[in-house]
């Protein structure tokens, strides 16, 4: 049995999943639970709900995947912040300290607020629009699909 905890966090409308051998046991957006539109806040109370609808703990868990690279994400960010200056960059003082504190260093973000997490347990980064693939191709019927994803990103 593989279980994976997909998580979305930090930018808006957070979210966490819990997948066991491929298939969806349980997926909820923190905004449910927190009554705060478009949360951006790690989902610890969508994390619990999907953790107690599998009936497992953290030590079940052999990944927690996040959706998106934080180098690429930060690379994206300040290529946008760049192509605007200079009117992007209050913008971009304002967002860069959490990114230096933070976002940059997510995996250990991500672990300190998974309090209890083995080490052991490994904490993945996919591509963003491959996240946005899987959201589409997991609840599908289909054992195989082609998808296509466009975004703003």
């Amino acid at each position: 049995m593989r279980t994976l905890l997909g998580i979305s966090a930090y930018y808006h409308d957070s979210a966490a999943v819990l997948l066991v051998d491929g298939g969806i046991v349980a997926a909820a957006q923190e905004e449910r639970f927190s009554r705060r539109k478009n949360d951006e806040r790690f989902p610890e109370h969508a994390v619990r709900f999907c953790l107690k609808q599998g009936a497992i703990g953290l030590g079940d868990l052999d990944a927690v995947v996040f959706y998106d690279k934080p180098v690429v994400k930060f690379s994206r960010m300040l290529e946008s912040f760049l192509a605007i200056v200079p009117a992007g960059l209050p913008a971009w003082l304002r967002v860069l300290p959490a990114w230096l504190s933070e976002k940059l260093n997510l995996r250990q973000t991500i672990r300190d607020e998974l309090d209890g997490l083995p080490s052991e347990c490994p904490i993945l980064f996919t591509e963003h629009h491959v996240a946005h693939a899987a959201s589409a191709f997991y609840p599908s019927p289909f054992d195989r699909a082609a998808i296509l994803t466009v975004d703003g990103v």
